[in-house]
């Protein structure tokens, strides 16, 4: 089969990851695939495209920038026209984005299928989140439902997504649910480095609570301290490994100072991507204390790929992932009590923790990975 994928981003961070993912699995099992995009081909780097739209964003006022976005509109259609001429796909993918209807009128143009990936209810998420005034809101809504209504299929990664937009009237038979995936060769579970252990000041015998990432205040780091702060009152066998950096660190290492928890709680801050593996390994239980209700966070697949103990909110999109006691343990979202009982089972239980470990690896490797997301996409076709 040939799929023509198609998207219109800056192609960096978990976005890069993504798209890459992606493309590399419908390649792998067998299928002929092509990228058009303002980017090129390649995620996850700097050239001048990239730094020249960085530009563009940074400098030209919101209301003009909308009105780009909905003007891409001519030269994705004029793009993907061209490509369709020359490569004949069977299929058109393209990972949505605001605005951006260009795909659906190609595929609509030339009788091609279209398969739209919606990642998050971009519309909503601008307005109401990321950017409050989105000028064009009304024209976003109708666009986001337009686009999403009149694909061949919708694939949303997460069953709260799908219920956002059969709220806002996209037919159900239209939306399938594929959550993320997880590269099996790059996240493989390997011995801790217990010189890393030393180097991070960790004592080997600890049993470590970790979380990754970005430090913003969505994450929930300030719930996750003040649940290790209460179990560090009647336990003394564990430490707490943040590996990350970001905006509210000075806000946490201020917390982890008041909570008298300096020689328990690590901050690492910037770890370059190739080594956050390494760090990862050196992680009992992985917490993820926060999550956006509609989100499929990459970062617990890995966690699970790692064969990693894992903790993580009750909520539809996390259940999506994991079955509460039996890949991981579920806590009543933002209740530091439940945490904390989670926690301390987790601390508590090793044979509980390497039965969950095992579960969760199991799982991304029968479901959970990019391979498996690439050929569920192909026989919906």
């Amino acid at each position: 089969m040939r799929i023509l994928y198609h998207h219109r981003t800056l192609g960096d961070g978990a976005e890069g990851i993504h798209i890459a993912e992606m493309v590399n699995a419908f390649r792998e099992i067998g299928h002929d695939v092509r990228v058009v995009s303002p980017i090129g081909e390649q995620t996850n780097v700097i050239n001048k495209r990239i730094s020249y739209m960085s530009r563009i964003k940074k400098i030209v006022p919101k209301a003009a920038y909308e009105l780009m976005e909905l003007g891409y509109n001519i030269i994705g259609y004029y793009i993907l026209s061209k490509a369709i001429r020359e490569f004949r796909p069977d299929i058109i993918y393209d990972r949505y984005i605001t605005f951006n209807a260009s795909s659906i009128i190609a595929g609509k143009h030339f009788k091609i299928p279209t398969i739209i990936e919606v990642n998050a209810p971009l519309a909503f998420e601008r307005q109401n989140e990321l950017d409050e005034n989105l000028y064009l809101a009304r024209v976003a809504h109708y666009l986001e439902r337009w686009i999403c209504a009149n694909a061949h299929k919708t694939i949303v990664v997460s069953t709260p997504l799908k219920e956002y937009l059969k709220s806002v009237g996209v037919p159900a038979d239209k939306i399938v649910v594929i959550p993320n995936g997880v590269n099996l060769n790059t996240f493989k579970s390997h011995k801790k480095d217990i010189d890393l252990l030393h180097k991070l000041g960790i004592d080997q015998k600890k049993v470590v609570f970790g979380f990754v990432g970005i430090l913003r205040p969505w994450h929930g780091l300030d719930l996750l301290i003040d649940a290790f702060a209460e179990i560090s009152r009647v336990e003394n066998g564990s430490h707490l490994l943040i590996i990350g950096d970001g905006p509210i660190r000075t806000d946490l290492e201020d917390r982890i100072k008041a909570l008298n928890l300096e020689g328990s709680v690590t901050i690492t801050g910037r770890i370059e991507h190739n080594c956050i593996t390494e760090y990862i390994n050196v992680i009992d239980i992985a917490v993820s204390p926060m999550s956006t209700f509609y989100a499929s966070p990459m970062k617990i697949l890995e966690y699970m790929a790692l064969r990693k103990s894992v903790i993580a909110p009750d909520m539809p999109n996390i259940q999506d992932i994991i079955c509460d006691s039996c890949e991981g343990l579920l806590f009543k979202p933002g209740d530091k009590e439940s945490l904390v009982n989670s926690m301390l089972k987790m601390l508590n239980e090793s044979e509980l923790r390497d039965s969950l470990a095992t579960n969760a690896r199991n799982k991304v490797e029968q479901e959970r990975n990019w391979r498996v997301n690439a050929q569920t996409v192909v026989s919906l076709v």
